[in-house]
């Protein structure tokens, strides 16, 4: 529950909770607002700011529900099915991410290959794989 509740809280600032903050400064500027404003900008890479964590926030929770959910399926399903799961969320998800990004519509040196989608998809399937190292066998 406590996972689904955090999951709850990044989607809420990914998804745009930051434009309200936005609002209150355009209504009224003032010292907070103005520290809110900048801080919730989603601006290039130029240190850390409160929505940098929004990333790596997902890939650990990521991390955490795969534990929970692969044990489960090699319990009930085996090895194989769960390796076959992962990766075919894993190219599912790295497939949707290069749609998202424009798909083919580039020529080859203009693609975005490594969009968000597609590094959650590489560190999902990674991980994944690498937890049949230490999951228990069925």
């Amino acid at each position: 529950m406590s996972l689904d509740a955090l999951r709850g809280f990044d989607m809420f600032w990914i998804l745009g909770a930051d434009s309200l903050f936005y609002a209150l400064h355009e209504l009224k500027a003032n010292p907070v607002t103005s520290f809110l404003a900048y801080e919730l900008d989603h601006a290039e890479w130029a240190g850390f700011s409160f929505l940098r964590p929004d990333f790596p926030m997902f890939v650990f929770m990521m991390g955490v529900s795969t534990v929970f959910s692969l044990t489960k399926i090699i319990a009930r399903e085996g090895r194989a099915a769960a390796v076959k799961r992962v990766v075919r969320r894993g190219v599912l998800l790295f497939v949707i991410g290069l749609i998202y990004s424009g798909g083919f519509t580039n020529p080859w040196p203009d693609m975005r290959l490594m969009g968000v989608l597609n590094r959650i998809a590489l560190v999902y399937t990674c991980g994944g794989c690498c937890s049949f190292f230490y999951a228990p066998a069925r």
